[in-house]
């Protein structure tokens, strides 16, 4: 399965800590599963150290992650208002009602319903193709993923950097598509596990394989810079 042997060039590639993970979204869950409760935001530590996971609406312990994940449906009526509240008022990431549903109407509805099962493991543990290949990196190390990425199209990812960290980094991606960064929200980001210096690129694996056939040949992979003989003429003559 060609994604394993991807696993091992791009962490050799990037100096990766740990693995990158593979997210799949399935009908039915791993027989390899951990059969623990988890937090999303959790999960992602401990797939890259090495964990499967299988999150359901039973075993993710986080309301907010399994209604990102689309494992439950968005809270209505009673339960809402106590989001808005604790938002506002407890974590405090946003001003007021109207700014937080601000940001709700202009992001990506999450993929609800899309399935039961959303595993989490090392990408080289996966049994069955990712929907995603997600990285817990470093600032120079995204910029090598985001710059292999544009190599071959010269596009420019569609970032969306606003909600939870697990809807900017699976819920945003599975819908669009998209390549995304995300500096994680506030409150995840002080989970025990997390440094500073942490971020996530999380790559849709339709694109994941552009990025392996560009390490070679490009200088934010493997290839060597070399300067034109062009090019040295043009700025010594300016």
């Amino acid at each position: 399965m060609e994604w394993m042997r991807y696993a091992e060039e791009v962490r050799d590639v990037l100096h990766l800590e740990g693995s990158a993970i593979a997210v799949t979204f399935s009908p039915k869950g791993p027989a390899s599963a951990d059969g623990k409760k988890h937090r999303v935001c959790d999960a992602f530590l401990k797939a890259r150290a090495g964990a499967v996971i299988d999150l359901t609406a039973e075993s993710s312990v986080c309301r907010g992650g399994s209604m990102y994940l689309g494992l439950i449906e968005p809270v209505t009526g009673e339960d809402n208002d106590a989001l808005n509240d604790f938002l506002v008022n407890g974590e405090k990431l946003f001003c007021s009602i109207a700014a937080f549903n601000r940001m709700k109407s202009l992001t990506p509805k999450p993929p609800t319903g899309m399935t039961k099962h959303v595993i989490m493991c090392p990408l080289e543990k996966a049994e069955v193709r990712p929907d995603l290949v997600v990285f817990l990196c470093n600032a120079e190390q995204a910029c090598r993923l985001v710059t292999l990425d544009g190599y071959d199209t010269g596009i420019p990812p569609r970032l969306h950097m606003a909600g939870a960290t697990c809807y900017q980094v699976i819920g945003y991606p599975i819908v669009t598509g998209e390549m995304n960064v995300s500096v994680m929200d506030y409150t995840s980001r002080r989970i025990k596990g997390y440094k500073a210096e942490d971020l996530f690129v999380a790559v849709p694996y339709h694109r994941f394989h552009g990025i392996m056939r560009s390490i070679p040949r490009c200088t934010a992979g493997t290839a060597k810079m070399e300067i034109p003989e062009s090019f040295r003429r043009a700025m010594s003559e300016t």
